[in-house]
């Protein structure tokens, strides 16, 4: 297949721009003699510049408000699929636009729907995704969509189940489209709504076989419920249902996916627990009778499955989500569904972070590679493969075993004594380092305890080195909980472990929304700040490029250059030179990593 926007010279170009930033390159911190024993944290007192000094400061030509327009090439880097990643997110099939092809449409994290369009592309690498296709359906903190013709008319409803703390958790709302398959219109139907507790999830299937569809759906609780429709012509009504029952809650979280088929009812339910229910539901003398079966299904948390006949029209598979936006497709191998097969392409084609990525790059001995960092303190470690097909990135599970951190973790490569160092930040704030004592094949990580010592974050810090005062030396640099941003640079050596001093009126003038990022790039002279907050917008400062002699003096200023890239919620952000480019790359709450070009205007 080939792809139209596959930039093929992007990532072979950025093999020359990472090597200002290579691990094995970075330059280390040279033991330094101390006359005398110094407290682990110094502060290094210098007068703050003047007004005047900052005024003029504003008007030299290398700060001058400049826009840097950036171009985004998130597709062929990260995400070819077109889906954006989001946690929890539920999923439902049908075809939307009476073009034979199976459309998905998706709900999760702010109650809003989403449609993506079939491509008909054979390999189903790309999903179109209609902006606004579902205005006029958000609902609740979190949503699940259900698809189907409920009274009859040939137009489709769509049903909608409602989750998260709110009080509109639990409900299920319908909606009818009063306008056409390409310009909806959506109206929720008035005094017809359901509850059933708290974060419903539901699915739409003929259960009691009298040739209209049903709802059946799960809640928090593990228990499942039943709602058999007497609609009667346009007046679409659902009755609770107490003739079929699941007596017992399977675990927690329950997600329903049904189908009927000739003689029976198939009903998947996936739960938080990460297990995989399968139920039979037959009639029999008129009575409905699920027989349940436990299926060889595991995930981290909060499975929610959906049927689909993506490949072959006449066998129904499975696609299965995750907690963290994860999707996998499985194929119904003998058509019973109890053998399943993972089909490895479909939906392999987007890179996952996972929640609140925060994503780092350099260059390694073996070529490029990458340390995404996630809420629950894992790090994943990443290799660009330079493949024609798919995403150019390999997951190494195994190169960064043993490291965990406290949550909200972010980590990075440097070197230190001939050997890697990761240095991570995490919830807590502590900045640790660790030591790789192994080889690049089989690693072994050890943490270098006290290494940072005197150095500390409130809350969530999100180290990054740079050489601000260009003397060769990298300084440590953190964003905080705060907002603010915090710097050290090492005084000196004892028994091998670095002092740390920290630098003071630098960053006074930087303070963003919250849970502040930071990272550095040297462009057109001058230094360039960029900072990730809390509301997902990236922040710009830049401070004019000085000797060592003058560095005490540089400040850093805002500069609105970077107006135009929003992400999603708490953006990362991390960037580099390429010749005479910015790259930039940023994770965001949801897990999704996304990639630009920028320069100036």
């Amino acid at each position: 297949m080939k792809y139209a926007y596959f930039e093929k010279l992007t990532l072979l170009s950025i093999i020359m721009l990472f090597a200002a930033i290579s691990c094995t390159t970075t330059k280390e911190i040279s033991e330094v003699k101390t006359a005398s024993p110094e407290p682990q944290e110094q502060i290094r007192k210098e007068a703050p510049p003047s007004e005047e000094t900052l005024l003029k400061r504003k008007a030299e030509p290398f700060i001058e408000k400049k826009k840097i327009r950036c171009t985004e090439n998130t597709p062929s880097v990260f995400n070819l699929s077109g889906i954006q990643v989001l946690p929890f997110i539920k999923i439902a099939f049908s075809d939307m636009d009476s073009d034979g092809l199976s459309d998905m449409v998706t709900g999760g994290k702010g109650g809003y729907l989403e449609l993506y369009k079939n491509s008909g592309d054979a390999q189903l690498s790309h999903w179109n995704h209609i902006n606004g296709y579902f205005d006029g359906t958000k609902v609740g903190a979190f949503s699940a969509p259900a698809i189907g013709d409920l009274d009859g008319d040939g137009i489709q409803e769509i049903v909608v189940g409602t989750g998260g703390f709110s009080s509109e958790s639990g409900k299920i709302l319908v909606f009818r489209n009063k306008g056409t398959s390409d310009f909806p219109k959506w109206e929720k139907i008035q005094g017809q709504e359901m509850k059933i507790g708290d974060d419903a999830a539901v699915t739409v299937v003929d259960y009691n076989f009298d040739n209209s569809p049903d709802i059946i759906a799960g809640n928090s609780e593990g228990r499942i419920f039943f709602f058999r429709n007497v609609s009667s012509g346009e007046n679409i009504r659902f009755e609770r249902d107490r003739s079929l029952a699941i007596k017992k809650p399977i675990d927690k979280y329950v997600v329903p996916a049904a189908l009927r088929l000739k003689d029976k009812v198939v009903l998947m339910a996936g739960t938080s627990m990460g297990e995989l229910y399968l139920f039979e539901i037959k009639s029999r003398e008129g009575e409905l009778l699920p027989k349940k079966v436990k299926l060889d299904f595991h995930s981290a948390r909060f499975l929610s499955p959906s049927f689909a006949n993506l490949l072959e029209k006449d066998r129904y598979d499975l696609v299965l989500a995750d907690g963290d936006g994860n999707l996998a497709y499985y194929v119904n191998k003998n058509n019973n569904f109890r053998e399943w097969e993972k089909d490895n392409t479909l939906f392999s084609d987007r890179l996952v972070g996972g929640p609140a990525c925060a994503p780092t790059m350099f260059l390694s001995e073996d070529g490029i590679c990458m340390i995404v960092g996630t809420i629950d303190g894992n790090l994943k470690f990443y290799e660009y493969n330079g493949g024609y097909r798919g995403i150019p990135w390999t997951e190494k599970r195994k190169f960064l075993n043993g490291i965990k951190l406290s949550g909200f973790s972010r980590g990075f490569l440097a070197s230190w004594e001939g050997k890697n160092m990761l240095i991570t930040g995490e919830s807590s704030g502590e900045i640790r380092a660790f030591i790789n004592s192994g080889t690049r094949e089989n690693p072994s990580w050890k943490e270098k305890k006290n290494f940072f010592s005197g150095v500390h974050t409130k809350y969530h810090s999100t180290p990054t080195i740079f050489d601000l005062d260009n003397d060769g030396k990298w300084e440590l640099i953190t964003g905080a909980e705060d907002g603010r941003i915090y710097a050290y640079r090492v005084k000196g050596m004892r028994s091998g472990i670095p002092q740390w001093e920290r630098i003071t009126g630098m960053f006074d003038h930087v303070r963003v929304q919250g849970f502040s990022s930071p990272s550095f790039v040297t462009y057109q002279k001058a230094l360039y700040l960029f900072v990730g907050q809390e509301n997902g917008h990236i922040r710009t400062f830049s401070a004019e490029q000085a000797s060592k002699e003058d560095a005490s003096q540089m400040v850093f200023l805002e500069k609105d250059v970077l107006n135009n890239i929003t992400m999603q919620t708490h953006s990362s952000p991390f960037v580099v030179m390429n010749r005479d480019k910015i790259e930039l790359i940023s994770g965001d709450y949801d897990g999704n990593i996304r990639h630009f070009y920028c320069s100036e205007s």
